[in-house]
């Protein structure tokens, strides 16, 4: 958690500049495409009694603050793109740079502000949930919740102020971007909500819990390695990168790569490569001045056969479907 060095002012935070999780999204049930100049927005909010799906995609060229109330919910973010800063006044100060999944939740009057910078393209899809959502939607009582949700539901008294975030797999970034690129007219069928809300909570129940039975080992040269092999990935992927290549360039054997890659980013390397090469391909196809087949080498495939099949896998969808879906233009 870094320092707070940015507060929220009461006069910013009046009606007009605050979202209310509770009524989020009741003045546009259809969805909403937006479009002014460079900046450009699609949202989309999924109701239902004891939790909601908020959908965002968009890019703004200028600064911005955004401030929400989050009541009785607990929040939990899966971050796809884009780089921005939580603040949650009374607890801190959070910086995102990087696809991760976040949980937000604090007291009734709590204030949770958001600030992005200019020149952004941010992608999320972010789980409100009511402590009724477990019970009833996945049978599972509160108690039986790994942490940090048990802790959460079962505090006494006022919600704690909490913070926790956790790396984004591959399975639950796939199972995110499939809601994503999937039209608003499925999205807005009460069984594909319910569906993909417990989908969602499923996979990070097990990221969790996956998560716990890991811990990291002490910092180090080694994971200073390791963050090298995932910034070589991050900016090579579009190369025929191997095992034994990374491993090599980066100073570790293979094993060591494996082992520590996985422990440290809670993936394997292929996963983690294969997760940006996809996400980067997602955003490729949504110009369609970009033909498929050169998305498809852009991000590594000689064939763009083989690229299809990948990207079916990944996301649920073809590239042409992707590519389809609706959107501003």
């Amino acid at each position: 958690m870094n320092r707070q060095i940015a507060f929220p002012k009461a006069s910013d935070m009046g009606p007009n500049n605050t979202v209310v999780i509770r009524t989020l999204g009741l003045d546009y049930p259809e969805g909403r495409c937006v479009r002014r100049g460079r900046d450009w927005l699609r949202h989309q909010v999924l109701r239902q009694d004891e939790f909601m799906l908020n959908l965002f995609e968009g890019y703004q060229s200028t600064d911005s603050i955004g401030y929400t109330r989050q009541e009785e919910y607990i929040k939990v973010n899966i971050w796809l793109g884009g780089k921005h800063t939580t603040i949650l006044d009374g607890y801190g100060q959070h910086e995102h740079d990087r696809p991760e999944v976040f949980i937000t939740a604090g007291p009734w009057e709590m204030v949770k502000v958001d600030v992005s910078g200019r020149d952004v393209r941010v992608a999320s899809v972010a789980m409100c949930l009511l402590p009724e959502f477990f019970p009833s939607q996945m049978g599972v009582e509160p108690g039986e919740l790994p942490e940090p949700l048990r802790g959460l539901l079962t505090a006494s008294g006022s919600r704690p102020y909490a913070f926790h975030r956790f790396p984004l797999g591959p399975e639950l970034a796939g199972a995110t971007r499939s809601i994503l690129a999937a039209p608003f007219a499925v999205r807005r069928d009460p069984l594909y909500v319910q569906a993909k809300a417990v989908e969602l909570m499923c996979l990070l129940m097990h990221c969790m819990e996956s998560y716990a039975r890991a811990p990291l080992e002490p910092r180090g040269r080694r994971e200073g390695q390791l963050q090298e092999a995932r910034e070589l990935i991050t900016h090579r992927y579009a190369e025929p990168l191997t095992l034994a290549r990374i491993a090599r360039d980066v100073g570790l054997n293979k094993m060591a790569l494996t082992s520590g890659f996985r422990q440290l980013f809670g993936m394997s390397v292929y996963d983690c490569l294969q997760k940006i090469r996809m996400e980067r391909a997602y955003e490729l196809l949504q110009d369609e001045l970009h033909p498929i087949g050169r998305v498809a080498e852009a991000v590594g495939y000689r064939h763009p056969c083989n690229f299809a099949t990948a990207f079916r896998s990944y996301f649920g969808c073809t590239p042409q479907a992707a590519r389809a879906a609706p959107r501003l233009r």
